[in-house]
């Protein structure tokens, strides 16, 4: 038998349970969605913005990436994500800033969202608690959206992206089209059926993938648009889910760099992987460029695996790549006999920081 389909070691293996969050996926999009159509938008509707800027850190930041990527092509407002301490000099009193810290104690979010009360923006907060909970009630032109507690931010991806998604489609700023939006929901149930832990090896391709990575270091690369935000979010599962180093990059900036890099280490670069995004209906010179790479690069690597997109529309080619990358970077930290949930050097970094307070 797989060590993948033993299901009582998995158990012993997960006490926690962060497989069986991935394996509810589907479940937690459908209440995210219920989230939002509920959420309480009064205080910063019916107002024009000249722009959108995400803060957020993590497994809370991610979904502002995905969302600006997947709405920049009809957006009409600027989208800027950031990932820091500090608002960019250009964000007035005229953007929307959006707060998104599943704990709600984000030190960079909330040194953000000061800056944001400064200068008298308005304000959505995604949280679950925590002081940005607290500031909801300390500001005006704040709305606040509360998600369930007791997730590790990454594994909250549902309830954090999708409410902001439905919100900002709500206050008109982003397009959201419902049939797109149940596409991915439709997909995202149907992969997990076949991610689900019975489903044996043979037949679930998360499992295959988390072997076929193996002992490798993985690298990942996606392309321009919301496949590179998705490339960076496996790379993040994979550190934290997998407790494994792993590399991303996107087409075609890689080329003019990265590509050359491939020339020396063979004997190191030889226990990598790369895993590179592929679409039967993307950029036809991405792909070409995808092709040429690979027959460049991969005398150098020990192995590439190619991993299909699958969806009509953006949002279902997101939230697929986004989920296969999700439950297999627990797979692949269950196949080395490790314990997916816990972020041990994550909070003794925070306690460390925690002394300058």
């Amino acid at each position: 038998m797989n060590t993948l389909d033993d299901i009582n070691k998995i158990e012993q293996l997960d006490p926690q349970g962060m497989l069986e969050v991935e394996e509810n996926f589907y479940n937690q999009l459908l209440e995210g969605q219920k989230i939002a159509e509920a959420a309480d938008l009064s205080q910063i509707a019916g107002k024009k913005y000249s722009g959108l800027v995400f803060v957020g850190m993590g497994g809370s930041g991610i979904s502002g990436d995905i969302i600006a990527s997947l709405a920049a092509h009809s957006a009409g407002v600027n989208l800027v994500a950031v990932k820091g301490y500090n608002l960019p000099a250009y964000v007035t009193k005229d953007w929307l800033v959006v707060a998104s810290s599943y704990s709600g104690n984000t030190e960079e979010t909330i040194s953000c969202v000061k800056q944001a009360a400064g200068i008298g923006a308005a304000m959505l907060f995604i949280t679950s608690g925590g002081k940005l909970k607290q500031l909801a009630a300390d500001y005006d032109d704040v709305s606040l959206i509360s998600l369930p507690s007791g997730y590790q931010p990454r594994g909250a991806f549902g309830y954090l992206f999708m409410p902001a998604y439905m919100a900002l489609g709500r206050l008109g700023l982003i397009d959201t089209d419902a049939g797109d939006i149940q596409e991915g929901l439709d997909m995202v149930k149907q992969l997990g059926r076949q991610f689900n832990r019975n489903n044996p090896y043979e037949k679930n391709y998360a499992k295959q993938l988390a072997v076929m990575i193996g002992d490798r270091l993985p690298v990942v690369y996606g392309q321009e648009g919301y496949l590179g935000p998705i490339a960076y979010r496996w790379k993040c599962e994979i550190n934290e889910n997998a407790k494994t180093p792993c590399f991303w990059a996107q087409f075609p900036e890689l080329n003019h760099n990265e590509t050359v890099g491939w020339d020396r280490l063979a004997p190191v670069t030889k226990n990598f992987v790369l895993i590179i995004f592929t679409q039967q209906q993307g950029n036809k010179r991405i792909e070409a460029r995808i092709e040429a790479t690979r027959k460049l690069i991969e005398d150098n690597l020990g192995k590439v695996i190619e991993v299909p997109v699958k969806g009509k529309s953006r949002f279902a080619r997101a939230l697929s790549t986004l989920y296969t990358g999700d439950i297999t970077s627990v797979y692949l930290a269950l196949y080395h006999g490790v314990d997916p949930t816990p972020v041990e050097k994550i909070e003794k970094l925070k306690a460390e920081l925690s002394k300058l307070d």
